[in-house]
């Protein structure tokens, strides 16, 4: 067993003679001694060995990436090529401004406001901004903006011209503060929509009001569906700057609280031609909360009557509906609606990148590639000063409890939701996303360290530790989703009901993870030499997909139960049947399930080519029914047997079609 230091949150005894580790990322490890004596020098040791460090060196990666360099010393240029992430990770704002097709020349330009991080600490060096902004007015938006997080501009959809901003809530108070630059800038965004070069010229027109979802979890499914369905048409076009969508994370009544720390939300009366939804999500303490209900509920003995509503208790999967309820309703406002959307929280360094980066990945096939998944994470969780450091534990004297949140896990479960929802649509699979929660904790790479990338240029992070993308890259076979197809659904619409969504079993239950590859194939560097492409595959994961579907079946490999009635195979079975018997009428003395008899007959029957369309060789389709349904064990030596009488060729084939319609 080998758990890194800093996955694991706290060390308890619980008896004489045995220890409790509780991880991070919801694992519980039991350690047992044969001594008091022993039990207790381990505690000791792993509570002194967990604490966060007095200073980030400390943290393993340091070691870790000086260790890579002795042992690379002599290959340093493959070093550099493996340690690093690739040049769309480092090019990624240049790159995605040109790939999203802002139009430079008339609506939108980049800002240099920030650069060297003089404005804001938490944001990139460079933003977009509608392009008669000023960095003046700029700088007037940052006074009444939370930790002077301006409105940015983050994604363009390609076809309309719609976009996405984010930033942190406005400082009202209970005074009732404006800003009128803060109000011209918001409007200007939508402004910039309609005069992109790109963008549609027909937008809707709407009126002003104010929705307030702040029931999120507990909306009725009908009630959100009939929220998001309504005003989709082209009843009511109009040639003029589409209606800006503001979408608050928070609940009307956690909005409005907030006005007494000097925050609040906007105003409709001030902020004409906007809307203002609130979408009710939960803070990081109920998150917290609810995260270590979550985890005692895995680790305890289940009770099979009352593991559901144990489950529902935890609200775990509640607070998921919500957060992907969120997102949609950007996909809708954006994709459907062609309406520019603002998305913010108390901060915005929290629930905001968690619906901006989900509703990235549901508009945007790119981000479901390896690549387009590591260029969303580093924009919107990195750059966008998501505090890894204080919400996993791992910063500086990072010893506020009250702070810690698995806000980023909360988000990859949301991923992995749709990754079951959308099995062809993902170029990474699973095991990718286990990874990536296992090291967003581990400190073994220096992505995830500090608050924000200041800190992280301060500390020099890039320069002294390795990249986790250097071991999630594109290249590496065990993490690449044999189902995918670049031909899949452009942008997805999940069902984000709670009904819909599952526990998420290889993260959080014992002993069902991970559903990873071996150990020898998680290393970021091949053997000195060896080509990244030639790295053993490892273990199969524990899902239904297999590396090689032609080989899945083979006798050393368990495959997964599956009956008969599963609509796709067996509607094949039965065609390959009828196709194979009319082959074998033609040939009785061959093997009808021989699958060079098969290659002999100069052309393969339809049945064979929908099977081999399948993925799936023809002499290997009897093992996959065997092994999935019970009632046809005999039908090789049935047919065998019946093809040794010629003459009764007829009537093998009229008891084989009623066998077929039964």
């Amino acid at each position: 067993l080998q758990v890194p230091l800093q996955l694991i949150e706290s060390v308890e005894c619980r008896d004489i003679f045995q220890l409790h580790l509780t991880c991070k990322d919801c694992k519980v490890i039991r350690c047992q001694f044969s001594t008091f004596e022993q039990c207790q020098d381990w505690l000791k040791r792993l509570n002194n060995a967990i604490r966060p460090p007095s200073k980030i060196e400390d943290l393993f990666s340091f070691a870790y990436h000086a260790w890579c360099m002795e042992v690379y010393a002599s290959e340093k240029e493959q070093h550099g090529d493996l340690c690093r992430p690739g040049e769309h990770v480092t090019s990624r704002f240049k790159n995605e401004v040109e790939r999203m097709g802002f139009d430079m020349n008339n609506a939108w330009r980049i800002s240099n406001i920030n650069e060297k991080y003089k404005l804001c600490g938490s944001y990139p060096q460079e933003i977009i901004v509608p392009a008669w902004i000023t960095d003046k007015e700029l700088e007037s938006v940052a006074s009444f903006r939370s930790w002077k997080r301006i409105p940015a501009v983050v994604y363009r959809h390609q076809s309309n011209g719609a976009v996405i901003s984010r930033c942190g809530q406005p400082e009202v108070s209970w005074w009732g503060w404006r800003n009128a630059d803060d109000e011209h800038l918001v409007q200007s965004v939508a402004k910039a929509c309609a005069s992109d070069s790109r963008s549609n010229n027909t937008k809707l027109m709407n009126g002003n009001c104010s929705r307030d979802f702040s029931n999120g979890g507990d909306l009725s499914d009908v009630e959100f569906d009939s929220s998001i369905s309504n005003a989709s048409g082209a009843e009511s076009l109009a040639i003029q700057p589409q209606k800006l969508l503001i979408l608050d994370a928070r609940s009307y009544a956690a909005a409005v609280a907030n006005r007494a720390k000097g925050g609040g939300c906007e105003c409709p009366e001030y902020y004409p031609n906007c809307e203002v939804v609130f979408m009710g999500m939960a803070n990081i303490h109920s998150i917290r909360k609810s995260f270590q209900s979550l985890r005692l509920l895995c680790t305890q003995m289940p009770d099979p009557g009352n593991w559901l509503s144990a489950l529902e208790s935890t609200k775990w999967l509640q607070h998921l509906s919500v957060l992907l309820k969120s997102a949609l309703l950007v996909v809708h406002a954006v994709d459907r609606d062609q309406r520019p959307v603002l998305v913010h929280c108390s901060d915005g360094w929290d629930r905001t990148p968690q619906i901006v980066a989900l509703a990235k990945l549901l508009l945007d096939p790119y981000y479901r590639t390896t690549e387009g998944f590591q260029v969303l994470v580093e924009t919107e969780w990195l750059d966008f000063g998501h505090k890894f450091a204080d919400r996993c534990g791992h910063g500086e004297n990072s010893d506020d409890l009250n702070e810690r949140c698995p806000v980023f896990l909360q988000w990859l479960d949301c991923v992995h939701q749709l990754q079951r929802q959308f099995p062809c649509s993902f170029e990474f699979n699973e095991a990718f996303l286990v990874k990536l929660v296992q090291h967003t904790y581990s400190c073994l790479f220096g992505t995830f360290l500090c608050n924000n990338a200041k800190e992280r240029g301060e500390k020099h992070t890039q320069e002294r530790t390795c990249s986790v993308w250097s071991l999630l890259r594109a290249a590496n076979k065990a993490f690449k989703n044999l189902l995918y197809s670049s031909q899949s659904e452009s942008v997805l619409y999940p069902v984000c009901h709670v009904r819909n969504l599952m526990l998420w079993s290889a993260v959080y239950l014992p002993c069902s993870s991970p559903s990873t590859p071996a150990d020898d194939t998680c290393a970021p560097y091949p053997a000195p030499g060896s080509s990244p492409e030639d790295q053993p595959l490892g273990r199969l994961p524990k899902t239904r997909s297999f590396d090689n579907l032609t080989t899945a079946c083979d006798s050393s490999v368990p495959t997964a139960n599956r009956r008969s009635s599963d609509p796709s195979l067996n509607e094949k079975w039965q065609e390959h049947r009828r196709s194979l018997e009319l082959s074998s009428l033609g040939n009785p003395g061959e093997d009808p399930f021989d699958g060079d008899s098969l290659s002999k007959q100069g052309r393969a029957p339809v049945g064979a080519e929908l099977s081999v369309a399948a993925g799936v060789a023809e002499g290997q389709m009897e093992n996959i029914l065997q092994e999935a349904t019970k009632e046809d064990v005999g039908l090789e030596e049935h047919l065998k047997g019946s093809l040794e009488t010629v003459g009764k060729g007829d009537e093998i084939g009229l008891d084989k079609e009623k066998r077929t319609e039964n």
